[in-house]
C-alpha cells in the first residue's frame, strides 16, 4: 500500500506500522510544530463525529498531505480517549467507519478483499461467507435478512457496495474495541485543553434524555405490549418485531437505557450489539430517526394483536396519543 491508501485507512495495520517506522515520539506529535496540521486535522476528525457522523474526506495531492493525514488519526483516537465518554468512543467509531465505506466505493475488488480479511470478513468479490454476513449485516432491517438473499456453497451474495457495509461494520467494532479501553497519555489533556472541553459539553449535550414527559405504558397499543411481554419472557422475538417496539418508545420518549433493558431477558442478548443496534434505529450514532411502522405493515408481518380500541386506527402512535390522554 502507498501512503495515498495509508491516509484513507489510517486504521490498518500497515498504516500503524508505517507510524512506528516513523520512529515519532508521542511528544513530537504533540509539540513539534512540524505537526501541526495532524493535530488541527485529528480535532476536525473527532469534531466531524460528532457534528455530523462521520469524518470527511480531506484532498491529499502531496506525499505531506498524507502524512499529515495518517498522523492525524492517532491525534483524533488520544483526544477521544481523553474526553471518557463511550457514547464518543461509539460515534467516533461509527464516524470513521463510514468514511471508510465513501473510499471503498472508489477501490478495485481487489483492495476490498484484503481490507475484509484485515477485518477478519470472508470475502470473495461481491460474495461473503455467510458466517461473516449473520455477524456483520444489519439484520433488524427486514431487506438484509438472509432469507431474502441469495447464496451459493455458503457464501451470500451481494453488490459491491453492500459488501463495503458490512466491511464497515467490522471495522466499526475494531475502532470500537479498541477505543474502549484507551488511555490517553495526560499531556493530550493540556494540549487540547479547550477542544477537549468544547467536544465533552457536545457529547454532555447530545447525551441529555428528551424531555418529553412521562411515558405512560398502559397507553401502549395492544401489538407494543406483546412484543415486550415476549422479549421479557425470554422469548425469540423476530427482527421486525425488535425494530418495531424500538421505533415506537423512542417515538413516545423511552429512554435508550430503558429500551435496552427490556432486552435483557432476550435468549440472545448481546449488549454491545443490541445497544448499537438501538442507537442505529434511534438515530443516536447514525443521525437517521427510523420511523414507526404502521399498522398495515405491522399486520403483514403478523404482529397485530387488536383490541376494540383498535378500530379505526391507522398507526401505533395515534393509538397511544388517544390511550395516553385517558
Amino acid at each position: 500500500m502507498d501512503l495515498f491508501q495509508l491516509a484513507k485507512y489510517p486504521f490498518m495495520k500497515e498504516a500503524k506500522e508505517w507510524v512506528k517506522e516513523q520512529k515519532v515520539s508521542v511528544e513530537e506529535i504533540l509539540f513539534d510544530d512540524l505537526y501541526e496540521r495532524a493535530r488541527e486535522r485529528g480535532v476536525e476528525r473527532v469534531r466531524q463525529a460528532v457534528d455530523e457522523g462521520i469524518v470527511r474526506e480531506v484532498a491529499t495531492v502531496s506525499e505531506a498531505d498524507c502524512i499529515m493525514e495518517i498522523f492525524s488519526y492517532p491525534v483524533a483516537r488520544m483526544i477521544v480517549a481523553s474526553v471518557e465518554s463511550e457514547y464518543l468512543v461509539r460515534r467516533y467509531a461509527l464516524a470513521e467507519a463510514k468514511k471508510a465505506y465513501e473510499s471503498m466505493k472508489g477501490e478495485e475488488s481487489g483492495f476490498i478483499d484484503y481490507l475484509a480479511r484485515e477485518m477478519g470478513v470472508e470475502v470473495n468479490g461481491n460474495e461473503i461467507y455467510f458466517t461473516d454476513y449473520l455477524k456483520y449485516a444489519p439484520t433488524w432491517d427486514i431487506n438484509w435478512k438472509l432469507v431474502n438473499r441469495e447464496m451459493r456453497k455458503g457464501y451470500v451474495l451481494l453488490s459491491k457496495s453492500e459488501v463495503a457495509r458490512l466491511i464497515q461494520e467490522a471495522i466499526r467494532k475494531k475502532i470500537y474495541n479498541e477505543l474502549a479501553f484507551a488511555f490517553a497519555p495526560p499531556e493530550v489533556k493540556k494540549v487540547f485543553k479547550d477542544e477537549i472541553l468544547s467536544i465533552k459539553n457536545k457529547v454532555i449535550f447530545k447525551e441529555e434524555k428528551r424531555k418529553v414527559g412521562e411515558v405512560k405504558e398502559e397507553g401502549f397499543p395492544p401489538c407494543i405490549k406483546n412484543l415486550i411481554a415476549a422479549v421479557k419472557s425470554g422469548i425469540n422475538v423476530p427482527h421486525v418485531g425488535r425494530f418495531t417496539f424500538v421505533t415506537f418508545l423512542n417515538a413516545v420518549g423511552m429512554d435508550i437505557e430503558e429500551i435496552l433493558k427490556i432486552f435483557a431477558s432476550s435468549p440472545d442478548f448481546n449488549a454491545e450489539k443490541t445497544r448499537y443496534q438501538i442507537e442505529h434505529i434511534t438515530g443516536r450514532i447514525s443521525g437517521t430517526v427510523y420511523a414507526t411502522p404502521k399498522c398495515d405493515t405491522i399486520r403483514t408481518w403478523g404482529l397485530c394483536y387488536p383490541d376494540e380500541y383498535c378500530r379505526n386506527i391507522r398507526h401505533p402512535l395515534f393509538y397511544y396519543r388517544r390511550r395516553a390522554r385517558k
